[in-house]
């Protein structure tokens, strides 16, 4: 089956987090090679604050 993430009205957890908190939790997730669609969720969150691109091709 295929999700898409689509940001609800009202804000998510991870967009509650300061800046430093998601930044934490991003590189918790990618280190412990967490689901890629959690990954995505956090990359689509910190996308829209505007802090970075995120290109994990050479995974």
């Amino acid at each position: 089956m295929d999700y898409y993430f689509h940001p609800s009205p009202r804000p998510s957890s991870l967009e509650l987090l300061s800046d430093e908190q998601l930044l934490n939790i991003y590189e918790l997730a990618v280190e412990a090679k967490a689901s890629p669609d959690f990954i995505e969720i956090i990359e689509t969150v910190l996308t829209g604050r505007n802090m970075g691109d995120f290109d994990r091709s050479e995974d």
